[in-house]
């Protein structure tokens, strides 16, 4: 059976042509080789369940002029908004990514991109859209008014986020009992609590990450369940320029062109023989 189709390249926010972080090719370390920004993936929190979700962070260096809550250049696996333009949506995903479709309607339910593998549909709710990406563990992400509201799989195993009072995330939860809790300071996300409910309340039982920031709304160090740190340090525009691990190893970074259109040129760390160099070819 045919798709209704309406191709259009997802993009970064430099507006390069951009596939999803796990099928982008990065040569052994995450640096991309098609657009040369850096792709840094790290899985913070876990909640189990029959339809596990990771709560995992990525550092896009084309996405440093936009925080996201974790700081400029970081989103993670529940930054997703919907953004109106005329007659179509644009999906913001949690890679930063901007996938752009025509606004389904009873006419059009289910609209398909093939150019980036994803698909939108009319939901069941009034005003609900459905965003996914292809893929053997599909996920369908629902919104509604633009704003995420619910994580699903085809099994119609669901997670529903709660919002606070500033329309920020604050828990997804499993219906089991089971629930994520995101806290913050001001704008910014400073933990990530597991949490259960029991006796008609929600309590903590485990921070599993906080994250701390300097003055300019940067992530500087992001702890983890047992009290291991990361470092980072950046330039004036955001771009990463080095990652130091608890045991003292660091990653270091070394860019042509600035901000948002960063490229690596050297990516090298200080405990090993890891030593990548890259030539661009703008041709």
């Amino acid at each position: 059976e045919p798709h209704d189709d309406a191709p259009d390249q997802a993009k970064n926010p430099n507006g390069d042509a951009a596939d999803c972080v796990p099928n982008t090719c990065k040569n052994g370390c995450p640096v991309s080789m098609v657009t040369g920004e850096e792709l840094l993936t790290l899985t913070d929190a876990v909640l189990d369940g029959v339809l596990p979700f990771e709560f995992t962070r990525l550092y896009r260096s084309s996405a440093v002029e936009i925080d996201s809550g974790l700081g400029f250049g970081w989103s993670h696996t529940l930054a997703h908004r919907l953004a109106f333009d005329g007659d179509g949506v644009i999906w913001i995903d949690h890679e930063n990514r901007r996938t752009r479709f025509p606004l389904p309607d009873a006419a059009r339910p289910a609209i398909h991109n093939s150019l980036s593998r994803a698909a939108i549909f009319l939901g069941d709710e009034p005003e609900e859209l459905i965003l996914a990406l292809a893929g053997d563990s599909a996920r369908f992400y629902h919104f509604r008014a633009g704003r995420l509201t619910a994580i699903s799989d085809a099994h119609g195993n669901r997670l529903t986020l709660q919002r606070d009072r500033s329309d920020r995330v604050q828990r997804l939860h499993n219906g089991a009992g089971r629930a994520l809790l995101l806290r913050y300071d001001r704008s910014q996300l400073v933990a990530v609590d597991y949490q259960v409910f029991a006796q008609d309340k929600w309590a903590t039982e485990q921070n599993l990450a906080s994250y701390s920031f300097d003055a300019r709304q940067r992530l500087l160090v992001a702890t983890n369940a047992i009290g291991d740190s990361e470092h980072y340090d950046y330039d004036d525009h955001h771009v990463i320029l080095q990652r130091q691990l608890t045991g003292g190893a660091s990653f270091f970074w070394e860019w042509e062109r600035a901000g948002k259109a960063a490229r690596c040129v050297r990516h090298w760390a200080s405990f090993s023989q890891m030593n990548t160099r890259y030539v661009w070819n703008d041709e």
